[in-house]
């Protein structure tokens, strides 16, 4: 009976789309889109999937790529986004595509694993912008573009967790 009555409760509930789900984790900037400061608070990875999927809204990248000594636009293109698109978004107040978005996620989990590692975000931001040994010389934000990129970057810092890399 238990059974008959969670199908009849489960049937009786509106189905959701997959955008009205995403709603409560929008967690909108000023332009349209997610924004970078509510992304870095996010409770669950499921909440940063629904902002990435959103897209991050080009004014918090600009406040999130201060913290590199960036702009907005310049951190953009470091991560492969295309200065036209990037500057036609801001005219526009649309948020950045779901890849781009991805990318700068990206930027920021490898950021949270670095300040792991070397103790505080400073040191953190500081390897991230050098040439690392480990890494064939490659500037680690710099092969953030990618999904190998990524993974190379990660792997590096597991090592050096483990005390394995020089």
């Amino acid at each position: 009976m238990f059974s008959n009555q969670v199908i009849a409760m489960s049937a009786s509930k509106p189905s959701l789309s997959t955008r009205e789900r995403a709603i409560p984790y929008a967690a909108r900037g000023a332009l349209g889109g997610a924004s970078i400061e509510h992304y870095l608070h996010a409770a669950s990875a499921l909440e940063r999937d629904h902002m990435v999927r959103e897209g991050f809204e080009p004014g918090s990248l600009d406040a999130f790529a201060h913290r590199f000594g960036r702009s907005g636009r310049s951190l953009a293109q470091l991560l492969g986004v295309a200065p036209a698109t990037y500057d036609r978004r801001v005219r526009e107040g649309k948020p950045l595509s779901q890849d781009d978005s991805d990318r700068v996620a990206r930027l920021i989990d490898v950021e949270r694993a670095a300040t792991r590692v070397f103790g505080d975000e400073a040191a953190a931001r500081e390897w991230l912008g050098a040439p690392i040994p480990a890494l064939g010389g490659a500037i680690p934000i710099e092969l953030l573009v990618t999904t190998p990129g990524h993974q190379a970057v990660m792997n590096a810092l597991r090592r050096i967790m483990a005390g394995t890399a020089a």
